[in-house]
């Protein structure tokens, strides 16, 4: 309810399935009630919704690769990206290469953490090893040029998080590389991370990269178009979806 207030017009949610662990019944059925609950309010909404599946880091590499093949037995009932939570310091992500085969082989968006907590060598990897679609943070592929020029190269998504990331203490508000990576060719989102735990929304956001981040109404678009693009959506949506900010981007001020 909260994205479709603020103009979303496709909601991807990320899930551990083991959140649920004895409340929800087993994995499969958690993740089943998530899709039947996000379907059923997408449809009273007029949006889209898809969900992430994702592994937790300290699990480790064979619970990762359970957690994909459940991710792609439900891609019919709505999953449509495979990512991976948890610890990313401890648990680098180039261990978990099975699993995100697993789920690309399954026809499932790879779209892991990578580049939060530890730097560019581990969007790299996660470039190299998991395959990435869309990169959850990625923020610090900018201390690397090589790196960024390998993102923008291969039009992989960073899903940028500004809120978190400065909360956090990834990045001085000051600091902050969104404006750069997008001016180096970098595909990016921009998203609202925990809305919860922040105290933010995704139109926060928005206004947040204007208005401290000095991005212009065109990278504003290109930022929404991006967000659509690399999303886990159907054709016909990003379809409309992007004429519509075609239409916001040529009405007058």
């Amino acid at each position: 309810e909260d994205a479709a207030a603020d103009g979303a017009v496709w909601v991807e949610v990320s899930l551990w399935p083991g959140l649920f662990q004895g409340r929800l019944g087993p994995d499969r059925e958690a993740v089943q009630l998530v899709l039947h609950s996000g379907h059923a309010a997408a449809a009273r909404l007029g949006v889209g919704f898809g969900l992430m599946v994702a592994a937790n880091r300290h699990l480790g590499p064979d619970a990762a690769s359970r957690t994909a093949r459940l991710a792609t037995v439900l891609a019919t009932e709505g999953v449509v990206s495979f990512g991976l939570d948890g610890d990313e310091a401890a648990h680098p992500p180039a261990a978990f290469e099975e699993a995100f085969a697993i789920a690309r082989h399954g026809g499932l968006l790879a779209t892991p953490h990578a580049g939060e907590f530890l730097g560019s060598d581990s969007v790299a990897v996660a470039l190299e090893a998991l395959g990435a679609h869309r990169i959850l943070h990625g923020v610090r592929a900018v201390e690397d040029p090589t790196v960024v020029a390998r993102l923008a190269s291969a039009g992989v998504c960073l899903d940028v998080c500004p809120t978190s990331n400065v909360r956090l203490g990834v990045f001085a508000a000051e600091d902050h590389p969104l404006a750069t990576l997008i001016e180096r060719g970098v595909r990016c989102s921009v998203n609202a991370d925990d809305p919860l735990l922040f105290g933010t929304s995704l139109l926060d956001e928005y206004a947040l990269c204007r208005a401290q981040f000095s991005l212009s109404d065109h990278q504003l678009a290109q930022v929404a178009e991006t967000s659509i693009d690399a999303s886990g959506a159907p054709s016909a949506l990003k379809g409309s979806a992007l004429a519509a900010v075609e239409r916001w981007r040529r009405s007058p001020v």
